[in-house]
């Protein structure tokens, strides 16, 4: 920093720039003597401009990306990699310039020594870390190995939605494996400064995912054991078997729900820094333990999703317009996409602030009197609940009851 303030410094423009001197003389005669000192302070004025907006772009970078060295740039890629995986095998496809073809592989198993074979046919066709860069669609446990091993190999890997891909070709041809890895390939081509490049989660929280996953199976069999017996309780013929069946059963799920409970909370502790989060997170309003672990599995502990902006997107809670002209209107609203556990937690939250927290349920009483439906006002609560929750972990501070900010500007002149 001190470096960069004797750059600073020393193309400052001189302060004389914006001063008028009387002098003597024809206007021509002026213009002729001080002609060549106004260029000088132009120029150096105009350096001063350049290197500030190459300070201040090399702030923005290193907000955006904590280290540049880890982002790939174009200019090093000359390979484009696309896989397609299926269940038992892959495929593989290598898009390097328009005017080349592409190079088809495959389809290879989807297993160790498939693995170890796509290895052998990289060094063939000369395809590093270095030159080359990976894309495949999201896809979800059968691809699982084949990312945590080209990850731990050194490739970079990035992972996109399989519908941003379908869309940015036409639909029309042949479908097939083959077809599609190659579709993949020219998709991180074209769109290579969108691309995001996926890093493995950590232990601690791949493991909350798993639990996380399988207490909303838990959750579901108890919710149908339940209403099967409410439903056989009606019958007018019963049998105390079935009854003491279906009873055994609930307490059983109901007793798996209570462990898979502790163990999230016991992995969520290991880890000083998400356990600090949690109980950051814990502290806000309408927040409990279950919506915490949602919220740092989904965020992969607040890193990759850092705005809460971002965050409702992604949850499918961000109310969006739909207008064009005079003919073209209706009114924003959600496209409810993305997780819908996470959304459920938070739609919760939701009313429980708006019942029970003063304020909020103020915000929800003056939105259904400005004729907002119960809906959108528990949605608009939903993205008050994130925008606060954003605030806490960017703060490192837990939520405080009654909270007024106060600009720095009131305080001065008070």
């Amino acid at each position: 920093m001190e470096h960069l303030r004797e750059k600073i410094n020393s193309v400052t423009p001189d302060s004389g720039l914006n001063k008028s001197k009387a002098s003597q003389g024809s206007p021509a005669h002026i213009l002729k003597k001080t002609q060549p000192a106004l260029m000088a302070k132009l120029n150096s004025a105009n350096a001063f401009l350049r290197l500030l907006m190459e300070t201040a772009q090399t702030i923005v970078c290193s907000a955006v990306t904590p280290n540049l060295k880890e982002v790939p740039l174009k200019k090093n890629m000359k390979n484009f990699i696309g896989i397609d995986i299926a269940s038992e095998t892959f495929t593989i496809s290598v898009f390097q310039t328009p005017d080349k073809p592409v190079i088809t592989q495959g389809p290879i198993a989807n297993s160790s020594e498939g693995f170890h074979k796509l290895l052998q046919w990289f060094k063939e066709q000369r395809l590093t870390p270095a030159n080359s860069v990976i894309c495949m669609e999201a896809p979800g446990v059968y691809g699982e190995d084949l990312t945590q091993y080209l990850a731990a190999e050194g490739f970079k890997i990035a992972i996109e939605p399989p519908l941003k891909v379908k869309r940015a070709f036409d639909q029309d041809g042949h479908k097939t494996d083959a077809v599609d890895s190659a579709q993949i390939a020219e998709y991180a081509y074209r769109f290579f400064d969108e691309l995001r490049f996926w890093q493995p989660r950590s232990e601690i929280l791949e493991k909350t995912k798993h639990f996380l996953s399988a207490r909303e199976l838990l959750t579901k069999q108890s919710v149908s054991i339940q209403n099967a017996l409410i439903a056989y309780k009606r019958h007018v013929v019963q049998d105390a078997f079935i009854i003491d069946m279906y009873e055994k059963n609930l307490a059983l799920v109901k007793e798996q729900i209570a462990q898979t409970d502790s163990h999230i909370d016991e992995l969520i502790r290991q880890n000083p820094s998400l356990h600090e989060l949690s109980l950051i997170l814990i502290s806000a309003c309408g927040v409990g333990a279950l919506l915490a672990a949602y919220l740092l599995v989904t965020t992969n502990g607040f890193q990759d999703i850092t705005d809460y902006k971002q965050m409702a997107a992604f949850l499918g809670i961000c109310p969006y317009q739909h207008k064009s002209g005079k003919s073209i209107y209706r009114n924003a609203h959600s496209r409810h996409f993305g997780p819908g556990y996470i959304r459920k937690l938070l739609h919760l939250a939701s009313r429980s602030v708006a019942t029970h927290i003063p304020e909020f349920k103020k915000y929800y009483y003056r939105k259904i009197e400005e004729g907002k439906s119960k809906t959108v006002a528990l949605n608009n609560i939903a993205n008050k609940l994130l925008k606060i929750i954003f605030a806490l972990v960017r703060d490192r501070k837990p939520y405080i009851k009654g909270y007024r900010s106060v600009h720095p500007l009131v305080l001065q002149n008070a």
